[in-house]
């Protein structure tokens, strides 16, 4: 059974090279940001540590700041390590990425900058996932939907969820496309008879 790595063990790794960069809150591991690169490599190339393989890439959003959640395992030792980094600015929330460390970074970095607008700086193709171009927003946001009453900022309610709540927020895209559960426009509606002619019905 896979075991947990002791962060405590870890943050001695990490500071006996980068001193300062990691430090233990509650028995987790948290890395400053700005030295993350750095201190997750030194945990990869470690033979203690030997975190080789990013098993899983997420983010929390505590509305004051950010939290970037990795989880770093060694498949040798058969252990893994929970690490954090906080990032403070929600205006332009970025932190360094770990593709150069490795390669699975790719993609979870990318479904993390779609649905919470988190940048990785040095990410080699950071757009969006599984969103377009224009969507308004970040989903997994705290501050995506209004609360009620409106008593904080954000879209009124999901996409095509109603004529009333649907986004975009004005200005912030063109045109939003028509989806199939949006009210047909007013006019003439055309029924397909069964030997292909059709009748028209105002």
């Amino acid at each position: 059974m896979t075991s947990s790595y002791d962060a405590t063990a870890a943050m001695e790794i990490v500071n006996a090279s980068a001193p300062g960069a990691a430090c233990v809150d509650d028995g987790v591991l948290f890395l400053d940001p700005e030295r993350l690169v750095e201190a997750v490599r030194t945990l990869r190339d470690a033979e203690a540590s030997d975190l080789v393989f990013l098993s899983n890439l997420t983010a929390v959003d505590h509305e004051l700041h950010f939290e970037l959640v990795y989880h770093l395992q060694s498949l040798d030792h058969n252990h893994i390590l929970q690490v954090k980094a906080r990032v403070a600015d929600r205006e332009d929330p970025s932190l360094p990425s770990l593709t150069g460390v490795y390669h699975g970074a790719h993609l979870q970095e990318r479904e993390v900058y779609d649905l919470f607008g988190i940048r990785f700086e040095g990410h080699p193709d950071l757009r969006r996932m599984f969103l377009w171009d224009g969507f308004p927003g970040y989903p997994l946001r705290k501050d995506f939907l209004q609360m009620p009453g409106q008593v904080r900022a954000g879209l009124p309610g999901f996409p095509h969820e109603s004529e009333e709540n649907a986004w975009p927020v004005p200005g912030s895209v063109p045109q939003r496309p028509m989806h199939p559960n949006d009210p047909q426009p007013e006019g003439e509606l055309v029924v397909a008879e069964p030997d292909g002619e059709s009748e028209e019905s105002s």
